[in-house]
């Protein structure tokens, strides 16, 4: 394969593309502008993310004398030539890129495109993708190609649909620069290049194509105080060192099956990395690039003697605690090159101490076993029980465990820090409850007046979490038991009261429900003088008033479980509060959903945050695209602005999974006092399972 044009040695790119690291946002890789039927351009995600392109907009239709240019699309006005062979085009609702993958896009037909090339384009103008207004031609005559051969350029930009501005993405021009655009002093916007210092390609001939050196480098862009989506200035590039004139069947090397060995390493551990890379004209070089403590490295790899498509390489022990960031970049012989998104692995100390995590994770080899190591006391003997000696402790790896029979040589407390030494065994229930425990543990005490390590479940589905199950094969079982996570641990979480009865077997039971539905019981005993006292007469007027039913409230407590259903046992008062929904708000109404697409077959679900005004009955509910309501998620009335975390499972109001598809959810709030109005609306996307 020939290569037409190259304006940059490839030594001093590098060394560009190692300064400014992994670009954030998707870009601009191949366009070709003739033969006209084969019209097309690729786009290249070279972040670590998935890209939602549901707000994300593709033009060349400017238009200097007449004054019409494509960031005035939020006016309405006067934002494309209205040329029959110019476009202005917005991709589908919901249409995403993989991370570190590319699409291509026909700026002709599917069909035009399948003639010229022998296989399908990813999107279509004249097809897939969107006018910008509904009912109206904004794509151009489909008879007629749509980049000019002389001069033009090429612009990729995002709009939300409701701010006064876009946002540049991705900036290309070839030609000349007499139709390139500078929207400084237009308001609302930062400065751009002036028009006489923006670079641009050269015309390609039939046959060639231009084509990004680097997929993951803008080169010497300006990164910051532009009007990019990312802050970068997109006019500033320096498109003649950027970009090139190459066959139009060159190929950029494929590199593939990056990996790490160990994938996760200690400070003294060699790290060996491996990748296969493949290309038709052959390979010249694959670097390995890595920064660590904020020094940027390049190391040669070496094919690998079995297989020509394989390279690896090997670095020393880092020997510090850190995040190695690396990826690889691949060069062929023509010159053409394509790199890795960048990987980011922790590099942690030999794991030496032994936690109370990785103890029940590897329960039935320490069953039995004498075990040493260090907890903090959370509740201290003869509050949630007073006929045995029974002791709560929680560590670093936020899990719990009992101790039955501890041997002090003082009392201890809660906050106290105690070295512990005893067997691990279980207490299996006549109900088939199995409970952990260190019997007969002696305890020697380190220091006191630590703080309480408390797992934080969150505000949202907090008893979702706090029911999910570890599975124990406890030998003297005949079946796997299931045990909750937390059972032991000193946990948060937070619902609503469903129901309260006193006075039941030395206790108060209160039925708590979170916004998932999920249900736990809060077992208040008597011994804790919490709320009721050993004669069940309320001695806590305070605690009492909060534990009604319809009350919002936030339980600190240890994890347990009773007859195979979750509950949690506060044992001080200063453990129940009443729950605030979320942060203070602004008084302003917000919707904010992130732009990926999530499958609820897989249990995922999509959170998203949302504020209201002070005083005003929200609503917020599933539609789907036709208007049809699938489900509620809040349906109240509020006297305090708040900003709050929600979250959808892909369910419908009866508890169904809902086909996938683009749904919205729609935020409908009323102002009990001025009888105002506001309504936000914001599209999710629920992805199809593949079996």
């Amino acid at each position: 394969m020939k290569i037409i044009m190259k304006t940059i040695s490839m030594v001093f790119l590098s060394s560009i593309s190692l300064l400014l690291g992994q670009l954030d946002h998707i870009i601009i890789s191949e366009v070709v502008l003739t033969p006209s039927d084969g019209e097309y351009l690729e786009i290249n995600n070279p972040t670590s993310s998935v890209v939602d392109l549901s707000n994300y907009y593709l033009t060349d239709a400017t238009n200097v004398s007449s004054n019409k240019f494509y960031y005035n699309l939020p006016s309405g006005e006067n934002f494309w030539s209205e040329s029959s062979s110019d476009f202005i085009c917005r991709f589908p609702l919901g249409y995403t890129i993989q991370a570190g993958s590319s699409i291509k896009i026909s700026l002709r037909s599917n069909n035009l495109y399948q003639n010229t090339y022998g296989d399908t384009a990813d999107l279509a103008l004249d097809g897939s993708m969107l006018n910008v207004l509904e009912g109206t031609n904004t794509k151009g005559n489909v008879g007629l190609p749509k980049l000019s051969n002389s001069s033009e350029p090429l612009i990729l930009f995002y709009w939300d649909g409701s701010s006064e501005v876009i946002k540049d993405v991705d900036y290309l021009m070839w030609g000349n620069n007499s139709y390139a655009l500078d929207k400084s002093g237009v308001s609302g916007y930062l400065a751009d290049t002036p028009v006489q210092n923006q670079s641009f390609m050269p015309v390609h001939a039939t046959n060639e194509k231009l084509v990004r050196l680097d997929k993951s480098s803008e080169g010497e862009e300006t990164q910051t105080g532009g009007n990019g989506i990312t802050g970068h200035n997109e006019t500033s590039e320096p498109l003649s060192n950027t970009w090139m004139v190459a066959s139009l069947t060159s190929s950029k090397p494929e590199i593939l099956n990056l990996s790490l060995s160990p994938s996760n390493p200690f400070i003294d551990d060699s790290l060996k990395f491996e990748v296969s890379v493949t290309d038709d004209e052959g390979i010249s070089s694959v670097m390995l690039r890595y920064e660590f403590q904020q020094q940027v490295n390049s190391v040669a790899m070496s094919v690998s003697e079995s297989s020509s498509s394989i390279y690896s390489v090997q670095i020393e022990p880092l020997g510090e605690i850190g995040s190695i960031i690396y990826s690889v970049i691949a060069e062929d012989l023509s010159g053409l090159k394509d790199s890795t998104s960048r990987i980011a692995v922790a590099i942690n100390e030999p794991i030496a101490e032994l936690t109370i995590a990785s103890l029940l994770a590897d329960f039935n080899d320490y069953l039995g076993q004498t075990v040493q190591f260090n907890a903090v006391v959370t509740v201290p003997a003869g509050i949630l029980r007073t006929n045995r000696v029974q002791v709560f402790v929680q560590d670093k790896s936020e899990r719990g465990i009992l101790l039955d029979a501890p041997t002090s040589s003082e009392p201890l407390s809660r906050g106290d820090s105690i070295s512990i030494t005893g067997p691990l065994s279980a207490y299996l229930s006549s109900s088939g409850d199995l409970q952990p425990q260190i019997q007969d543990a002696n305890v020697n005490i380190l220091s006191s007046g630590l703080s309480i390590p408390v797992v934080d479940l969150g505000d949202l589905g907090s008893i979702y979490k706090f029911n999910e199950v570890t599975q124990f094969n406890y030998p003297d079982a005949s079946q796997n038991i299931d045990v909750i996570k937390y059972m032991n641990s000193y946990v948060k979480l937070s619902g609503k009261i469903v129901s309260r009865s006193d006075d039941l077997g030395g206790g108060s039971n209160i039925e708590l429900q979170d916004e998932e539905g999920a249900f736990t019981t809060v077992r208040i005993w008597n011994s804790a003088n919490i709320l009721l006292d050993e004669s069940g007469d309320i001695i806590n007027t305070l605690v009492d008033s909060l534990l009604r039913v319809g009350s919002s409230v936030e339980i600190k407590g240890i994890g347990g479980q009773y007859l195979s259903s979750s509950q949690i046992q506060p044992a001080y008062a200063s453990d129940i509060s009443e729950k605030l929904e979320g942060e203070v708000g602004s008084f302003k109404a917000t919707l904010d959903i992130p732009p990926y697409p999530f499958v609820p077959q897989l249990g995922e679900v999509i959170s998203f945050q949302y504020s209201f005004p002070s005083d005003a009955r929200i609503k917020l509910r599933v539609f789907d695209i036709n208007g049809r309501l699938i489900t509620t998620l809040y349906d109240e009335y509020r006297g305090v602005s708040f900003e709050k975390t929600a979250r959808w499972n892909g369910r419908d109001n009866l508890n169904r999974l809902v086909p996938s598809g683009t749904y919205l959810i729609h935020l409908d709030i009323v102002n009990s006092l001025t009888g105002k109005n506001y309504q936000k609306i914001a599209p999710v996307v629920i992805a199809a399972y593949e079996n």
